[in-house]
C-alpha cells in the first residue's frame, strides 16, 4: 500500500468513525491557502471540525500525533481560516482533532479533541 492509499485507507476509516458519532461531513483532502485539511466535519453541538488524520500501521514510527508539529499546525488553521471565508461562517465555533489510527485489519482509533489552537 503506497503512502497515498494508506491516506485514503485512514481518512475513510476516519469518516465512518465520525459519522458513527453523529458527525456530518462538509469536505474531505480541502485544498487551500498553501495548506489541506483532510476532512471537515460539523458536531451535534454545532462546531466546525477541521480533522488532520494520522494513519500508522505499527507503532515503529511513533504517535501519528507527534507527527503534527507547529508548522502543520500553522498551515492548518490558515486554510481552516480560508474554508470559513469562503462558506461565509466566519463567526463560527470551531475546533482542530487529530484522529490517530493504528492496524491493519483490526483498527485502534483515539480522537483527540482541539488538539491544538491557534496561538
Amino acid at each position: 500500500m503506497n503512502s497515498t492509499n494508506k491516506g485514503q485507507y485512514g481518512e475513510n476509516a476516519s469518516v465512518g468513525y465520525l459519522a458513527a458519532k453523529g458527525y456530518s461531513i462538509l469536505a474531505r483532502n480541502y485544498k487551500k491557502a498553501g495548506g489541506e485539511i483532510d476532512i471537515i466535519a460539523k458536531d451535534g453541538e454545532g462546531y466546525i471540525v477541521f480533522v488532520e488524520v494520522k494513519y500508522r500501521r505499527g507503532t515503529g514510527f511513533g504517535a501519528g500525533t507527534d507527527a503534527v508539529g507547529a508548522g502543520q499546525h500553522r498551515r492548518i488553521i490558515k486554510t481552516a481560516k480560508a474554508y470559513l471565508y469562503e462558506q461565509g461562517m466566519w463567526d463560527a465555533p470551531c475546533r482542530f482533532d487529530v484522529i490517530e489510527i493504528f492496524g491493519a485489519e483490526q483498527l485502534e482509533i483515539s480522537h483527540f479533541e482541539n488538539a491544538f489552537w491557534e496561538t
